[in-house]
């Protein structure tokens, strides 16, 4: 143990400079000190830092990442090592969105009945061409209310999804149906959408776009017919909280697939 010069204070041998007052330490004749040791260098500056390596994928908490055992009456061939993950059957209430588009039209007509009738009371017809008339008019609004409920029950059955590790797929139509698939790797996006019809009805939707798709538009309600390719996969009559989970699942997913073939498309 050596002492300051200048203030007396203990400092280590090696020491170069007084630790309380700063001053230099000057070596008694005869004594020589060590040299300073080098500097180690910062961690992760210069040639000795660690590689940088992307941090492994972590499942987020709010998923249940389990495969569900697949379906008897699955309408597609999985692939040798695709597993399901979701097998998602749409909310009831999606039977009313996909009437609106009908019931919106017979609300129309229904419009133009009143008047028409209320002017034929005052017109002065006989009463057998009244009633023919107005039974004639009440029967075209009669025959929209039930198209619309046939065609709206008809589709729900139709409507499944699937989402894969190689995959989402989507199953659409009314007598016949078809099957949209997209792999994960060529995803972009997936919005989620809650139209007015969605708002009213407490339902949400995903729109599943991939690189080079169309925009999205809304099912069943005017914006989108049966039989139009758009490129987009549609899952419609979720509920909200659903919704959002699903489109967390697909981008983990899609980053995964994306690691493991190495392709964005």
């Amino acid at each position: 143990m050596a002492f300051c010069n200048s203030c007396g204070a203990s400092i280590p041998d090696n020491a170069r400079f007084c630790q309380v007052c700063g001053s230099p330490i000057v070596a008694p004749p005869g004594v020589s000190r060590p040299p300073p040791g080098p500097i180690p260098p910062a961690v992760g500056v210069g040639p000795t830092a660690p590689p940088s390596v992307p941090p492994p994928f972590s499942l987020p908490t709010t998923l249940n990442l389990q495969p569900v055992p697949v379906p008897p009456d699955l309408p597609f061939h999985p692939q040798a090592d695709e597993v399901i993950f979701r097998e998602i059957i749409p909310n009831p209430r999606l039977r009313w969105r996909l009437m609106i588009g009908g019931l919106l039209s017979a609300l129309i007509f229904l419009v133009f009945i009143v008047p028409l009738t209320i002017s034929f009371v005052f017109s002065g017809l006989a009463l057998g061409t009244f009633v023919a008339v107005a039974g004639i008019l009440v029967g075209i609004f009669l025959v929209i209310v039930v198209v619309s409920v046939v065609y709206a029950t008809l589709a729900y059955r139709k409507f499944r999804y699937w989402i894969t590790n190689h995959r989402t797929v989507g199953r659409r139509g009314v007598i016949g149906y078809s099957i949209d698939s997209i792999p994960l790797e060529t995803i972009s996006d997936v919005i989620v959408q809650r139209s007015i019809a969605d708002r009213i009805l407490g339902l949400s939707s995903i729109w599943v776009q991939p690189f080079g798709g169309t925009p999205v538009g809304g099912y069943g309600a005017g914006q989108y017919q049966f039989g139009t390719m758009t490129g987009t996969n549609s899952f419609l009559g979720l509920m909200p909280p659903d919704a959002t989970n699903l489109q967390q699942l697909i981008f983990y997913l899609r980053d995964v697939r994306r690691r493991e073939t190495g392709r964005l498309i």
